[in-house]
């Protein structure tokens, strides 16, 4: 019946319309529109599930929707009016069709990847980096336990990740899991796009590369270990990952380090009244001790964290050396301790400074004093060719010592004298160019260079 103004007019009546049976498609709760056909919708997600398999192999499965629902209800609405693929597309766009994967929590930071390996093995090279490839072989060996370092040096007995890292199973979009090669530098730097690469050209080389962008060249193979091995022409090309090192855990590792100190031996003195003052006979020879010092150094990354000295001890006693010595006086008989026979140091023609001088000339002016090197018995005071005036002392300890170009003498033959007394002055006489002191030390009174050391050897 419908009313019109004041009047009342009845309707033709019409066919019943046609009841459908349609469902209704949610999407995180949100309405998309309707689908007429139950079983087109699962062969559209079986066949989604099979395209992202092939887009993704390497994910072992693809879970069922959980952010879709369908409710089944029914309608008035002509089925002709319902766009079932365009609602299809709707889901393939915004369904969280999921794989699954391996979720990654280090800290407060989680990431999902294909294979939770590269993960552990990732962090098994940054030990490696910051110890050395040996060093974390032999920490890593549990059979054989590392031995202390008992001799000076140092080794890492230690290392291990700060953090804990947590690996469980999960699912993911397939868009949003990290390969392999991903989670690597996730690890690395904690990204998983290089920030900065280079393209290695004829004018590159590793190192370059690396001191180029503030890295070590080790550093740099830690980054792109596909390089390890290759050829510099193999290189050629090759497109470099050069962000900067930025573990996104701490590495600590342990190092051993070991010094040991000598402790030096003491000379201890014996007096003898039987032996002739100046000679010596070593009683006992001596022994220097050892004493070890063990420090404990922990890096982060590799930068010192801290240094603590865990041991120090004592691993021999010194020995001192027992020297026996003679306090005997004999007159005229050199004691050893040798005296400079002038009161001027300066050398002018050293040892063998020309052919067959086996003396050394010192700088004096005439008139300057001339002193006995130790104590002895005169053999010769007198002028004697080439030698000019001269002085020959024998020591009677093995030693002789002469004096030349002297001015004066003050001692004759078979005078005793003591060392540091004045015997005479120098001066400029025999072959002689200028005023010196010629000074020698022999074994004999002969000239064979075989009998006169160096003078200096004494001083």
């Amino acid at each position: 019946m419908m009313l019109t103004g004041n009047h009342q007019k009845v309707a033709e009546a019409s066919p019943l319309a046609t009841q459908n049976v349609v469902y209704r498609v949610y999407i995180d709760d949100e309405v998309v529109g309707l689908i007429t056909d139950k079983e087109q919708y699962e062969e559209f997600v079986v066949q989604q599930k099979k395209e992202l398999s092939k887009q993704y192999p390497e994910q072992v499965v693809i879970k069922s929707l959980t952010n879709v629902r369908l409710e089944e209800e029914v309608t008035l609405l002509p089925l002709t009016t319902i766009d079932n693929q365009a609602v299809l597309k709707t889901v393939a766009k915004k369904a969280n069709f999921q794989a699954s994967a391996y979720k990654i929590s280090i800290d407060e930071s989680t990431f999902v990847v294909q294979d939770a390996n590269v993960v552990s093995n990732t962090l098994l090279e940054l030990m490696a980096y910051y110890t050395g490839e040996e060093d974390i072989q032999k920490i890593m060996d549990i059979e054989n336990p590392i031995e202390p370092l008992m001799e000076s040096g140092s080794q890492y007995i230690g290392a291990k990740v700060v953090e804990a890292v947590k690996v469980d199973t999960a699912y993911a979009n397939p868009d949003e899991i990290l390969t392999p090669e991903e989670t690597r530098r996730m690890v690395l730097y904690g990204e998983a796009k290089p920030k900065e690469t280079v393209i290695f050209d004829e004018d590159s080389s590793l190192w370059y590369i690396a001191n180029d962008h503030g890295m070590t060249e080790e550093e740099l193979i830690l980054l792109n270990p596909q390089v390890k091995g290759l050829k510099w022409s193999e290189l050629l090309g090759m497109e470099l990952d050069v962000t900067p090192l930025n573990p996104m855990i701490t590495v600590e590792t342990e190092k051993e380090k070991v010094d040991i100190s000598t402790i030096a031996y003491e000379t201890e003195y014996i007096d003898d009244d039987t032996m002739v003052k100046g000679q010596t006979k070593i009683q006992q020879e001596g022994q220097n001790g050892e004493s070890l010092k063990r420090t404990k150094i922990v890096y982060e990354n590799g930068s010192q964290a801290s240094l603590e000295v865990v041991e120090e001890k004592q691993l021999s006693e010194p020995v001192n050396k027992v020297v026996v010595r003679g306090t005997k006086v004999v007159s005229g008989v050199g004691n050893g301790s040798w005296v400079w026979p002038t009161t001027n140091r300066s050398v002018t023609c050293g040892y063998l400074c020309y052919s067959g001088h086996y003396a050394i000339d010192i700088q004096a002016y005439i008139g300057q004093p001339v002193y006995a090197a130790d104590n002895g018995v005169v053999v010769s005071a007198g002028y004697s060719g080439a030698y000019g005036y001269n002085i020959l002392i024998n020591h009677k300890n093995g030693y002789y010592t002469r004096y030349a170009h002297l001015n004066s003498l003050s001692v004759s033959a078979g005078d005793t004298v003591q060392g540091g007394q004045t015997i005479g002055e120098a001066g400029n006489t025999g072959n002689s160019t200028g005023p010196h002191l010629h000074f020698e030390i022999r074994t004999n009174t002969g000239s064979q260079p075989s009998y006169a050391p160096n003078p200096l050897d004494f001083y």
